[in-house]
């Protein structure tokens, strides 16, 4: 899949209406003519920058969320008491009115647009259109102001016209294994892949990489080659496998009983856990790197005695390798988490290469790594890839492109930026913090 634009509003901080564009300024038709294609159309790499808590992160939860009712609403999202609904919570009329998530992407060679609103009370809309020809043409149309019937328009309807209010058409017609429906559904769920950064995440990032070792769908060479990349010491990569101590046993059995009482948090998409009886001669394995000294002797260190640098480059660079190979985009919140400049500048050029990058593959990510603006990067982001995003007196986040500022050819991107051009910089108060420091504590 390859996406064109995706558009968010009311979700969190983003109030107003955003447009997350993908596609270069050339592009001006809905679909390329003559010899063009869509990869010489669309950028492979769009960042977004700003200071802490301006919006950021908002726009990967708004993807996330979007994905996650495609994927739950007709399943887990069901047991809960109302809808999940993650409006802008500074404004009743927000609080109480619609959020809207549009998908505009590329499958198979077809343009479509999916999208839906979603009030407290459920959904309120949902669309799906394809671009067969010249003309968009509605393929699912559903709007519970209006009172119409849905309309969807495939040979096989069973199951899908009589969704309840708190699920997506989409989402029931994956349930359901629709013939038509199934392939446009999952291509956003496994097309888009998000890798965030939070400890949970990356323990869950290593399991996945211990199971790829296992099925042999990753090679320890090169997961070992991936590590001497960054030039971190490791000298290679083993699975270590240990029999489970039997209070081990126990909790995981106890685990195992409550899973299936565990409910989708809103917005936030987990995987499902699959939990096979368990034995008295259960394994645990777990990830083992091996480092040499001076004297050439090997010592192996288990994952809790890794740096966290080498955990995050292994979450980071692992999903970008994947990405890379069977195209897809790839979503990085905080993507300089730490990690040096130089790591985060080595995955950015993978995709901006197109020899490296023959499938069209895409990298959304965030970060406050100014560097990556400067001139010294080892690229160059054009200003449509460029994006910053601000928070408002009012608590409203407002994401915009560099592209909408005049910056000269040769201008110093990073320099602009720092220097308030741009807009998106802290807005720091150096009193406030003296005077904290200065004010004298009563003890009691």
């Amino acid at each position: 899949m390859l996406m064109l634009n995706f558009t968010v509003s009311n979700h969190k901080s983003l109030r107003d209406e955003c447009v997350l564009e993908f596609t270069r300024p050339s592009f001006r038709r809905l679909k390329p003519v003559g010899d063009e294609s869509w990869n010489e159309l669309v950028y492979p790499v769009l960042g977004i920058f700003g200071p802490n808590a301006s919006g950021k992160s908002t726009i990967i939860d708004a993807i996330n969320y979007a994905r996650s009712a495609i994927k739950y609403s007709s399943t887990s999202w069901q047991q809960q008491p109302d809808m999940i609904h993650v409006p802008f919570a500074l404004d009743d009329d927000t609080v109480q009115g619609n959020s809207t998530y549009e998908f505009d992407w590329v499958l198979d060679g077809t343009r479509y647009k999916y999208g839906f609103a979603v009030s407290p009370q459920g959904i309120e809309k949902e669309w799906l259109f394809d671009l067969p020809r010249s003309r968009w043409r509605a393929l699912i149309e559903r709007d519970t102001v209006s009172h119409e019937p849905n309309q969807i328009r495939f040979k096989s309807k069973d199951g899908l016209t009589a969704v309840t209010r708190r699920e997506l058409i989409l989402s029931r017609a994956l349930l359901l294994e629709h013939t038509e429906l199934t392939k446009i559904g999952q291509s956003l769920i496994e097309g888009i892949e998000l890798a965030p950064f939070g400890d949970t995440n990356r323990e869950r990032r290593l399991a996945s990489i211990t199971e790829s070792l296992l099925q042999q769908e990753m090679s320890f060479d090169d997961l070992t080659t991936l590590l001497q990349v960054a030039d971190i010491g490791v000298h290679s990569v083993a699975v270590k496998e240990d029999h489970a101590p039997p209070e081990a046993l126990r909790l995981m059995k106890l685990f195992a009983q409550l899973v299936d009482s565990e409910s989708q948090e809103p917005g936030v998409e987990k995987p499902q856990l699959r939990i096979k009886p368990l034995e008295s001669d259960a394994v645990m394995r777990t990830l083992e790197f091996v480092h040499k000294g001076k004297k050439n002797d090997p010592r192996a260190f288990g994952i809790h005695e890794e740096s966290a640098g080498t955990i995050v480059w292994l979450s980071l660079i692992t999903p970008a390798i994947e990405t890379l190979r069977y195209g897809g985009l790839l979503v990085v919140d905080e993507v300089d988490n730490s990690l040096h400049s130089h790591l985060v500048e080595l995955v950015i050029s993978l995709f901006l290469d197109p020899e490296i990058n023959g499938r069209g593959a895409q990298l959304l990510f965030t970060s406050h790594d100014t560097n990556l603006l400067s001139p010294e990067s080892g690229f160059e982001l054009e200003a449509e890839q460029v994006w910053f995003a601000d928070k408002g007196a009012d608590g409203a986040s407002e994401v915009y492109s560099l592209a909408d500022f005049p910056h000269p050819k040769d201008a110093n991107i990073e320099r602009r930026y720092l220097a308030g051009r741009y807009g998106a910089v802290p807005r720091t108060a150096p009193s406030l913090l003296a005077r904290v420091i200065s004010a004298k504590g009563s003890v009691s």
